[in-house]
């Protein structure tokens, strides 16, 4: 019992103290979601207008080479997002469903998160330090995340790749529709947390907690291997707390309640 209050009390601190800077720049990609930098052939071919000319970045034998055409089958079929866009180009339709994606996020239910989340955990491997870091500190790349994740989603299963579509088409419905944001409570933020905790051993414990609390001055190295357990151990939770971490890390200032 006095384990548990101690490490309780130890994540509320944290929580309650770095609030602020987790909820300004954890979730900084948020302001850039939609913004694709051109700078890679791959990338630059996916917003020609011409959708014929869309070159599908993934290996032809890949399940995720099928889901994306898919989705792009569906963007561009999609009236709800044709009556809010002011023109019909693929690339103008496609910034806006990046955008839309963003803000749909928080609107998520619990369980598209967490596939969400699975995902994210296991492309993280592919990532260099820098992207890998920027997943908290902001500054969140979409192109260099394609580049460097794309050998990972390429590995992906049938159901995987199916899952990284559905949650971006059920983002981009869920802001269509305006449905609710889905607010995690700060008291539930420090219980996932605190889960995290206790799944490790006591000398790892202590490190988790104090890289935690380090995280606005830590490099980029110590802050990769901050939010590779935050989200390997999160997602590696039994329920509710597995839910806690995925809204935690996932939706941005919107999803988290704010002091």
């Amino acid at each position: 019992m006095n384990y548990k209050k101690k490490y309780l009390g130890i994540s509320a601190l944290i929580i309650t103290s770095m609030v602020a800077f987790f909820l300004g720049c954890l979730f900084a990609k948020r302001h850039d979601a939609g913004k694709i930098t051109i700078g890679d052939d791959k990338i630059s071919n996916l917003i020609l207008n011409d959708p014929n000319a869309w070159i599908n970045p993934y290996s032809a034998s890949s399940p995720i080479h099928r889901e994306f055409d898919e989705f792009k089958t569906w963007m561009l079929n999609n009236r709800k997002l044709a009556t809010l866009s002011d023109s019909t180009s693929p690339s103008h339709l496609l910034k806006l469903s990046g955008q839309l994606q963003a803000k749909g996020v928080p609107r998520l239910p619990t369980d598209l998160l967490e596939q969400r989340l699975s995902s994210v955990s296991k492309i993280l491997s592919s990532l260099d330090t820098h992207l890998c870091s920027s997943l908290i500190k902001g500054g969140f790349s979409t192109t260099d995340f394609m580049v460097q994740a794309s050998s990972t989603m390429e590995a992906f299963s049938d159901e995987e790749a199916k899952a990284w579509f559905l949650v971006n088409k059920a983002a981009i419905e869920a802001q269509l529709d305006g449905s609710p944001l889905i607010v995690l409570s700060t008291e539930d933020a420090a219980r996932g947390i605190l889960e995290i905790a206790k799944s490790m051993y006591g000398p790892q414990s202590r490190t988790f907690i104090s890289g935690l609390a380090g995280l606005k001055t830590a490099n980029d190295e110590d802050t990769c291997t901050i939010v590779k357990i935050l989200y390997a151990k999160g997602n590696a939770l039994p329920e509710p707390y597995r839910g806690y971490m995925a809204r935690w890390l996932l939706t941005g200032t919107e999803g988290n309640e704010k002091l």
